[in-house]
């Protein structure tokens, strides 16, 4: 059977790493490869597939066999009266027969059997890109919010300890409770935005249990890289290697079966011979004798004509198809590549220059609070702020990696 394309994608994307033996029913913590694995190995979709590849070979077998041979037995002049009554002046004939298909026929249909087992398994590597791409996504926006929920969590301990502060201050009479009742609606903010993250991440977190097929399926946290060092591939380079999408690949065996139905159409215009051969027993003249035949139809009108048009414009139209999907793909390619060039500027900017400033500002604020020149509700909203710039760092980042995940779903390719 061909397996090349299973070979392929597994060279071309690591994270289509072989299936687990055993699936867990809680871990610790869920990775992206331990995610993926699971999706694939659960994932109904798939197997499917894995099933219509099993039931395409079984056609495959079916249309290698020949026709069978017609016995047949007929007896002639019976049970009529005077000289043919009972089987006094019967013949009995008894011949087999057999069609003998002409034009190569079997192997013609067989390679057409062959390449519908090869367009089955690229419909697999497409679903099972599909899946990949699709978990990652998921994956990487519920860890980026996780992050994202660990850093505010972090921002609101730390703001109840300057609150406690205040609290003691204002009981020493240094401070007003006006400043406390400021404090509170920062704080109460940022429990706010903290239970919204974590809705997000709940719903990130049913989203990627009902991708893996594993509703009961339990963890603690997830586990990743949310933060690499990106490079910019050049887009001419990512258009290039758009032609190891399967979606496109599959056009390969797609033309091929398409040549190999017109072939077999063609040969469906060359008549097949029935040959005969038997014995006739003449209980009149007590004597027994043999036949043999042979018969041909005459392709006078049907010489399978519409059937070859057919086909050849079958084959015209998958060009067709592959054009508009080749269109298609490269310009979502291009929307990505915009996109995701944008957010690459964002997080440097970001990275580079707000951060940095937000932060010292920050520890301007706190070093001028401790000798008064600013106060604590100053050191709190500075605090939030160097926060936010964080989160919306992390936001990006997330980002970025979900659409390097749909451009590696579109190339078939991880980008380094």
């Amino acid at each position: 059977m061909h397996r090349t394309t299973c070979v392929i994608f597994i060279m071309m994307f690591s994270l289509s790493a072989p299936m687990m033996n055993a699936q867990p029913d809680n871990i610790g913590k869920l990775t992206l490869k331990s995610a993926v694995e699971i999706a694939i190995k659960s994932n109904p979709e798939l197997e499917v597939l894995r099933k219509e590849i099993t039931a395409r070979e079984s056609v495959k077998l079916q249309s290698s066999l020949y026709p069978n041979p017609v016995f047949d037995i007929e007896a002639e002049n019976i049970l009529g009266q005077e000289d043919f009554s009972g089987f006094k002046g019967s013949e009995v004939t008894a011949k087999v027969s057999q069609d003998i298909l002409l034009a190569g026929k079997i192997s013609k249909r067989t390679k057409i059997a062959e390449a519908d087992i090869s367009l089955a398994e690229w419909d697999y590597e497409i679903k099972r890109l599909d899946v990949i791409t699709n978990v990652r996504k998921v994956f990487v926006s519920a860890l980026s919010t996780q992050t994202i929920i660990e850093k505010n969590k972090e921002l609101i301990n730390i703001s109840n300890e300057l609150i406690s502060n205040l609290e003691k201050r204002v009981e020493a009479g240094k401070i007003s409770p006006a400043e406390v009742s400021r404090a509170m609606i920062i704080l109460n903010s940022l429990q706010i935005e903290l239970n919204r993250l974590q809705s997000e991440y709940d719903i990130s977190i049913v989203e990627l249990k009902s991708l893996l097929y594993q509703p009961e399926f339990s963890f603690t946290s997830l586990e990743d890289s949310t933060e690499s060092v990106f490079e910019l591939p050049d887009f001419n380079s990512l258009v290039l290697q758009l032609g190891n999408n399967p979606n496109l690949k599959r056009y390969e065996r797609e033309y091929q079966k398409q040549q190999a139905v017109i072939n077999y159409e063609e040969s469906k215009a060359v008549p097949d011979i029935n040959i005969s051969a038997g014995y006739k027993r003449l209980n009149e003249a007590k004597a027994n004798t043999f036949l043999i035949g042979a018969s041909i139809p005459l392709p006078l009108f049907d010489r399978n004509q519409g059937s070859i048009q057919e086909a050849m414009i079958r084959y015209d139209q998958k060009k067709i198809e592959k054009e508009s999907i080749e269109n298609k793909l490269r310009l979502n390619l291009g929307v990505l590549y915009k996109r995701f060039k944008s957010l690459l500027n964002i997080s440097e900017q970001l990275k580079n220059n707000s951060i940095p400033k937000a932060h010292e500002i920050f520890n301007i604020i706190k070093e001028g609070n401790q000798s008064g020149r600013f106060a604590i509700l100053d050191v709190i909203d500075a605090e939030r702020t160097l926060f936010e710039l964080q989160n919306q760092y992390l936001t990006v980042i997330g980002e970025i990696q979900i659409v390097k995940s749909e451009i590696e779903g579109l190339i078939s390719k991880e980008i380094n």
